[in-house]
């Protein structure tokens, strides 16, 4: 890795993401560093040395170019699933809504880049997500969709969203959106609700928001989130991580809100399905 003041740290292909990640730590340096290009072992390399992935689009020798921008935060917002806090709105509004996972990932992906421009979330890294969860079956990193859907005439209606990835017993939101006032607090909190009751030690919500606080979130310097991160990828054999990288069921978002409750079965309905299915609307 070369460092050189005054500018981004540079990652090199054969550099050792996990080390670099430490060394940038103990050196104090900024958020960003420099990686020369973007393909899914890059993205899933980064992730498991605790880098949050995102992209930097650049006009290099008179043509567009997307670079990889692994992100380490000075300070991350890490939450035990269990300790999710659900408003009493959230709870009432949760009724009107089913929660699934893995089955929109193309939808929801479009959608956040609808949402959120394509500032970070650059060509190359979009692909290198989708081809990531085709893939997640054989990875480390399984990225995945989750799903919110309304139930409306037509059928059920994708309402809010997110992408993220699951390692060992930690789960990453990465980006999100929501169609619809309101549903993304439903989609978060039955997310909390899902993920505490398959056994998920570590919900990693990356930078700080007032939002991610008040669901429960802790903000914690670099040292304490790099610690924690490192202790949840070794959990490579989570039930709960088999769980996220299926096909699940619709189930009611309301169902996932009480603690005591065991999970739905209609969650696991299809969970022996990992193939590259596309986006299941029924």
């Amino acid at each position: 890795m070369l460092q050189e003041e005054g500018s981004y740290p540079l990652i090199e292909p054969s550099d050792d993401f996990h080390d670099c990640a430490d060394r940038l730590a103990a050196s104090g340096a900024d958020e960003f560093a420099f990686f020369p290009f973007i393909d899914p072992d890059a993205v899933e390399r980064a992730a498991l040395g605790r880098f949050m992935p995102m992209g930097l689009s650049l006009e290099l020798d008179g043509r567009r170019r997307d670079l990889f921008l692994p992100k380490l935060h000075l300070e991350r917002c890490l939450l035990d699933p269990r300790d999710t806090r659900v408003t009493a709105t959230a709870r009432r509004e949760s009724r009107r809504y089913s929660l699934s996972v893995n089955r929109a990932f193309g939808t929801v992906l479009s959608s956040c880049v609808a949402t959120h421009g394509a500032d970070w979330l650059v060509g190359d890294l979009t692909r290198a997500f989708t081809a990531l969860h085709a893939q997640r079956s054989r990875r480390r990193v399984a990225f995945v969709s989750v799903e919110l859907w309304a139930a409306d005439e037509g059928g059920p209606d994708p309402v809010a969203g997110e992408i993220g990835y699951a390692v060992g017993g930690a789960y990453a939101s990465l980006t999100g959106y929501t169609a619809r006032s309101g549903a993304g607090t439903v989609q978060l909190a039955a997310l909390g609700g899902l993920l505490a009751k398959l056994g998920v030690r570590v919900w990693d919500l990356g930078m700080a928001m007032d939002y991610k606080l008040a669901l429960g979130g802790r903000a914690l310097p670099r040292e304490l989130f790099l610690t924690e991160l490192d202790g949840a990828y070794r959990d490579d054999g989570e039930p709960g991580n088999a769980a996220l990288r299926a096909v699940s069921g619709f189930v009611p978002a309301r169902a996932l809100l009480d603690a005591s409750a065991p999970l739905p079965e209609g969650f696991l309905a299809d969970s022996t399905n990992l193939a590259d299915t596309g986006d299941h609307h029924e």
